[in-house]
């Protein structure tokens, strides 16, 4: 996937691995969200680690449907390349909005990538998140 957050060899900058850079961008997050922040996870080759959770903006959602809801955006993830191919540029971000939440899923490389969750309250732009992200990657 040529998105534009791997270097030249496909590693994910300076050879950190995915859960450093989701525990460093926690708190830059929460720095800059605050009370917006629902929600923080990573998706790598079939493993999901959920690093934030708001309890009270995500009680109806179990462990289990969370973990459903990663895998399908891991799924999701792996046809990226075909996104990319068909617009002949790379997918940055995929945002889904809903009524009280808005989830942002930023692919990294292959079948790893970072979710943001945030509350639907008009008070932050999705692509403040997007560009932290990729200013951690």
């Amino acid at each position: 996937m040529t998105d534009g957050f791997a270097d030249a060899d496909n590693r994910l900058s300076e050879d950190r691995p995915l859960g450093d850079i989701a525990g460093s961008l926690e708190s830059t997050l929460k720095a800059d969200l605050g009370e917006t922040l629902v929600g923080l996870a990573s998706y790598e080759d079939g493993e999901y680690d959920v690093l934030y959770r708001d309890e009270a903006a995500s009680s109806q959602y179990s462990a289990s449907d969370i973990r459903t809801i990663l895998k399908h955006i891991q799924l999701e993830a792996i046809g990226t390349a075909v996104y990319e191919e068909s617009h002949g540029e790379p997918l940055h971000a995929t945002v889904r909005v809903y009524d009280t939440l808005v989830t942002i899923a930023v692919p990294v490389e292959g079948t790893t990538g970072l979710v943001v969750v945030v509350r639907n309250d008009g008070s932050h732009d999705p692509y403040s998140a997007i560009e932290t992200v990729r200013h951690a990657v």
